[in-house]
């Protein structure tokens, strides 16, 4: 079984990220947003949904977000930073409170800021070691900005 680390530990990946529109969508598939959209009438209860770099969030706004256990958002690349800001979006204008995902072309190096803005959960691809990468989970123990965790900079937390 696939693994990924969610909220620090490696753990079974037990969704499917469904990126062929073709797949079979069941009630553990992440679908595509997009795709969820045009056929949610038709598609029946799915785990979540994942954002592909463009898709923005603001499409969300009349969505309950609360039906979906994780929404995943897609890096193209690593070089692409779409993706931390949709997380922000969902956490704090959108408030989901629920698992959300990377996914796709991140780097381990990227985790520490990853999380700062709200994800919970990685799915790498399948060349890097998660072992090495949880390492990097919490890089700092200290951030002068604020996060989505706690909005205050550091000289208001003392």
């Amino acid at each position: 079984m696939p693994k990924l680390i969610k909220n620090g530990e490696i753990i079974d990946n037990n969704n499917q990220w469904l990126q062929d529109a073709d797949q079979e969508v069941t009630a553990s598939s992440i679908v595509a947003a997009q795709k969820w959209l045009a056929e949610k009438d038709n598609i029946g209860h799915i785990a979540g949904i994942w954002l592909e770099a463009g898709d923005g969030v603001e499409f969300l706004n009349d969505v309950d977000l609360n039906q979906f256990e994780v929404i995943g958002v897609h890096f193209p690349a690593f070089t692409d930073g779409r993706g931390f800001s949709y997380a922000r979006l969902l956490r704090e204008r959108l408030n989901f409170k629920g698992d959300i995902r990377a996914l796709g072309n991140f780097i381990p190096d990227q985790l520490g800021y990853l999380l700062r803005v709200g994800f919970n959960s990685f799915q790498f691809n399948e060349d890097v070691d998660l072992e090495k990468a949880l390492a990097l989970h919490k890089p700092f123990s200290v951030a002068y900005q604020g996060d989505v965790a706690d909005p205050r900079p550091l000289f208001l937390r003392r």
